[in-house]
């Protein structure tokens, strides 16, 4: 497949859920056509960076400011090549307790890749860009810091620091959605169709109709 070619200074829009499921109604869609990623409780992040220059804007095409703290995450790593990266995921910024029972602060999650290699991906399906991001990040569930040795069930570490991947769940989406909204920092669960192509990122709104989510009710949301 041939993929457009990516320019500098491109916004895109990440794919994000605006559909919503009762957490009862989840067995409806563990039916093999969706997969379930954690929703995690911080703020939407797409990095753009070729290894030199980094760009950081939330979901709403504001660009970040690129203070001292994002010097502990290695986003200039993303980049595999001299070429453009960009990569949407989740910028854990809210104090949030974690499996570790310690609050996961200033960290990166990644949910998915945009560009690759300067070759933004729209046309491929979701499953073709999960399987790229398998191929360089392996889903390991442990890492060692200097603190000790940090093991999850609901993250994927990098070798990339404070650099993680969010995994894939194939089924079992009800019982996944009880155990982890048990952990401060997760929401409850996204489900995207698996074979769902991504789309230009030019609206806030794109690549939102394979996607529903599913969430624990809080004071500013209920189901």
């Amino acid at each position: 497949m041939k993929y457009e070619s990516f320019k500098k200074n491109g916004y895109i829009f990440p794919p994000r859920p605006e559909y919503k499921c009762s957490p009862e109604d989840l067995d409806k869609y563990d039916n093999g056509e969706y997969i379930a990623m954690p929703k995690y409780d911080g703020s939407a992040c797409v990095t753009f960076t070729n290894g030199k220059e980094l760009q950081l804007y939330n979901r709403h095409k504001e660009e970040l400011n690129l203070l001292s703290d994002y010097k502990e995450i290695d986003f200039r790593g993303l980049a595999k090549t001299s070429n453009w990266f960009v990569y949407a995921g989740e910028y854990l910024n809210k104090s949030k307790l974690g499996e570790t029972g310690i609050n996961e602060n200033n960290r990166f999650v990644i949910w998915d890749v945009l560009v690759w290699d300067g070759r933004y991906l729209v046309g491929s399906t979701l499953m073709e860009r999960l399987h790229l991001l398998e191929n360089i990040y392996p889903c390991q569930r442990s890492v060692v810091k200097d603190t000790g040795i940090e093991i999850y069930d609901h993250l994927c570490c990098t070798e990339l620091k404070n650099i993680y991947k969010a995994p894939a769940y194939l089924n079992n989406f009800k019982e996944l959605y009880y155990n982890i909204i048990n952990t401060q920092l997760y929401e409850g669960l996204v489900l995207k169709k698996r074979n769902s192509k991504l789309s230009f990122g030019l609206q806030e709104q794109n690549n939102t109709d394979w996607q529903i989510k599913a969430r624990r009710e809080t004071k500013n949301y209920q189901f």
